[in-house]
């Protein structure tokens, strides 16, 4: 089976923090990959990131018979919002409830936390759409959240924004909590 637990910076190792980078880099180049440059000038995340996160305490992770299966940064956006991002789960455990179990850890630590609102970005190309981008995006309803907004991906990170191959944008879901 698999058990959850937030990160600390003592719990650790720097091994770990590199499998971490690694599966969310890896599950982001199947699912992003025709979106960025494919030359290695683009990555996801990096260890100095992760690393940070961590000190932070803002990284949920899942463990599968020890191993790392899955992760999602939660980060607050204000006193009554808490974002989310990076929710990956490693591609060879998918369908076994990570995923479902991760967001379920954020809606927990919102509550716990006297959240009353919880937003994530969802990137989509523009022209198009994107399967595994609907796929996700009826997940996310399905668990509640509502689309809130849709914000051009420039606006929001310009500098990643001039590496993508076709325009794209971030539509921002939101749940609000009981």
């Amino acid at each position: 089976m698999f058990n959850l637990k937030i990160l600390q910076s003592t719990t650790i190792s720097e091994n770990e923090i590199e499998q971490l980078t690694a599966l969310i880099n890896a599950v982001y180049k199947a699912s992003e990959g025709e979106f960025w440059p494919s030359d290695g000038s683009y990555s996801r995340t990096n260890i100095d990131e992760i690393t940070n996160f961590i000190s932070k305490e803002e990284m949920i992770v899942a463990y599968f018979n020890s191993e790392i299966a899955g992760c999602v940064h939660i980060y607050p956006l204000n006193n009554t919002t808490l974002g989310f991002g990076m929710l990956t789960c490693s591609l060879s455990h998918r369908k076994k409830g990570i995923g479902n179990s991760l967001l379920k850890a954020v809606e927990s630590y919102a509550n716990e936390n006297n959240y009353s609102v919880i937003q994530l970005e969802l990137l989509k190309p523009i022209a198009f759409n994107h399967p595994e981008k609907e796929f996700l995006e009826f997940w996310y309803q399905k668990w509640g959240y509502k689309h809130h907004e849709t914000i051009p991906h420039e606006k929001l990170y310009f500098k990643q924004a001039t590496m993508l191959k076709f325009p794209c944008k971030f539509d921002i879901f939101q749940k609000l909590l009981q």
